[in-house]
């Protein structure tokens, strides 16, 4: 039941929802992705920490799920941050539009660490996110990097990979 949940999800790609019913959508995608990703590696915290860089809208909506919701028996986290030397230890790295310009200093930083990147720009993979969010004929949608994925140490599901867009 839950897979049909987040298929549906992750499928439905709202047409022009509005900012909050996107940072909705956003932060329900960004539980989705820590379902779907392998940290078997991860040697940090008990907690699963999600750090959100320059929304704080879709941080309120993620300790909202926080408050209901574990990711594989762990407490959700939400970190909010407003530089990259600021990040810590994290599991996912939310990155928003208007920080954009700190992806290679996040990269930098995060290169030898278990963290799943995703930006809120599209064409970020090329500077080093997992995944960036873009919209396109009114509909969220994402690009996934394989290659940046598993660069830090983690897996992801093939059912995660069918539903983004792979670039390289």
């Amino acid at each position: 039941m839950k897979k049909i949940v987040f298929l549906l999800l992750l499928s439905l790609m709202v047409t022009s929802p509005a900012s909050s019913q996107m940072s909705q959508f956003k932060a329900l995608f960004l539980f989705n992705f820590a379902k779907n990703v392998d940290w078997s590696d991860y040697g940090g915290t008990s907690d699963f920490v999600i750090t959100v860089i320059g929304n704080d809208e879709l941080a309120k909506e993620l300790k909202g799920l926080a408050k209901i919701r574990k990711i594989n028996n762990s407490n959700l986290v939400i970190k909010e941050v407003r530089n990259a030397e600021e990040v810590g230890d994290s599991h996912i790295i939310y990155l928003s539009a208007t920080q954009s310009s700190l992806m290679p200093i996040i990269a930098s930083y995060q290169k030898d660490n278990p963290v799943l990147i995703v930006a809120d720009k599209q064409g970020l993979c090329a500077q080093g996110a997992a995944i960036s969010f873009f919209t396109a004929n009114g509909k969220l949608k994402f690009e996934i990097c394989p290659r940046n994925v598993e660069s830090h140490g983690i897996k992801i599901s093939q059912r995660l990979l069918a539903l983004g867009s792979v670039v390289q």
